[in-house]
């Protein structure tokens, strides 16, 4: 397969990561490239960096449930050269889908499972005896619905029901309706500064050395770059080590940028630039 202008994404069609597709090709204007759905973030990666795929898209921090591990960890698995290249957001509605008309019909409701999480409350109240079952995205929790028969409903994006044609029962089930997914479009491109950036950056730090991690962050606020997000996750090596994902908004070639990671890059156990890109704006 020929890589170039194919961008790939988390399906099957219709999911939200399909809808920030969308309105990511919308945006920059680019409406001559192909599309190609995957099952998993990490085939998504991993075919950007095997040239399969020109780019991709995937999920990497929601408002509720906050970060996507599977994006984060893939990121720091795959090769140095596939960085994030722009960043989307979207508001998340949550619709009810089914064949049945009746709630009290509904013997099983399937879903992501942060899906199933951010409509708690309404399915405790309205299908409190309905099983409810994880799939691996809202979309294809639709197009399950769509091939089966009566009793069964999905949870997923307006978008997917009428793909797959399966009636909407109520619209903005969330139990929180302010509720965003930001998405990001990887690639191999490095972006020149467009004076409204956002730079991902990943490290360590040696757990045995206390205060390096304030250290870190007092050289950013020393050089007024502004950290819009932090995250640790495990680094998977040892107890009590972790990976610290940072969003910091600046450029990778901004001067204070660059000083402040220059002032504190002895204290880093491991270091990884993830991308600089321009921030959202809608």
């Amino acid at each position: 397969m020929n890589g170039n202008n194919i961008i790939g994404y988390l399906g099957p069609e219709g999911s939200f990561t399909h809808q920030a597709l969308n309105l990511f090709v919308e945006k920059i204007k680019k409406h001559t490239v192909e599309i190609a759905s995957f099952q998993t973030i990490s085939q998504i990666v991993d075919a950007v960096s095997t040239g399969k795929i020109s780019s991709g898209v995937v999920p990497i921090e929601n408002s509720i449930e906050g970060s996507v591990g599977e994006t984060l960890d893939a990121l720091i698995r795959v090769s140095q050269k596939v960085t994030i290249n722009y960043e989307v957001i979207i508001p998340i509605e949550h619709c009810l889908i089914s064949k049945t008309n009746k709630l009290n019909d509904v013997k099983k409701v399937i879903a992501h499972m942060q899906a199933l999480s951010q409509c708690q409350s309404y399915l405790k109240r309205f299908l409190p005896d309905a099983a409810l079952e994880p799939t691996t995205s809202n979309s294809l929790a639709v197009k399950l619905v769509s091939e089966s028969s009566n009793g069964l409903a999905a949870i997923g994006p307006k978008m997917a029901a009428e793909i797959y044609k399966v009636p909407v029962i109520e619209v903005g089930i969330n139990d929180e309706k302010e509720n965003f997914t930001r998405f990001v479009v990887i690639g191999t491109e490095t972006l020149p500064s467009s004076g409204k950036d956002k730079t991902t950056i990943a490290f360590g730090v040696p757990y045995d050395k206390p205060g390096t991690l304030v250290g870190v962050l007092n050289s950013f606020s020393k050089e007024k770059v502004n950290l819009s997000r932090i995250e640790s996750r495990p680094s998977r090596k040892a107890l009590g080590e972790y990976i610290f994902y940072v969003d910091l908004e600046a450029h990778r070639e901004d001067a204070s940028l660059k000083k402040a990671l220059s002032e504190v890059a002895h204290e880093f156990s491991f270091y990884r630039w993830l991308g600089s890109y321009p921030r959202w704006i809608n």
